[in-house]
């Protein structure tokens, strides 16, 4: 097993897995108001637990898909990436991401996701051979079927 992924995987999959952190905080920046009401403030933010979760899903699957914590790390700058600049103020001043309760729980909640995500241990267990790929499992498994 290779400690790091070799020039060429990183070259082409460091920007892929910040592509993907982009869309998701993007996604998320977009929707995490759903819900609550605009005027009101009213009603219950199933917007911003889905976003939230979302980032934890996506963050969490590419964080155990890949020996390397590299791509895990891009992935987490790209959706801190995205969910900074949706917090500007855009050209003509308007917002995404307001400054109400939902949004500043996004902004705070998504970041810390994607930095927790980011620093979690591998997946190995203590005393287990390594695998070449997530597609490899344990030697002392068995196969359940006959």
């Amino acid at each position: 097993m290779r400690a790091r992924p070799s020039a060429p995987e990183l070259l082409g999959g460091m920007p892929l897995a910040a592509l993907v952190g982009a869309l998701v905080g993007t996604l998320g920046a977009f929707k995490h108001q759903s819900g609550v009401s605009a005027a009101t403030g009213a009603g219950f933010p199933w917007g911003l637990l889905l976003s939230l979760a979302m980032v934890a899903a996506v963050l969490a699957a590419i964080r155990v898909s890949f020996v390397s914590r590299l791509y895990a790390i891009a992935a987490a700058v790209g959706v801190i990436a995205a969910v900074g600049l949706f917090a500007l103020r855009g050209p003509g001043g308007s917002l995404v991401v307001i400054g109400n309760a939902e949004g500043i729980v996004w902004l705070i909640g998504s970041v810390l996701i994607a930095l927790l995500v980011a620093v979690l241990p591998s997946r190995r267990r203590a005393g287990s051979p390594p695998a070449d790929g997530i597609l490899e499992t344990d030697a002392r498994e068995e196969d359940p079927a006959p």
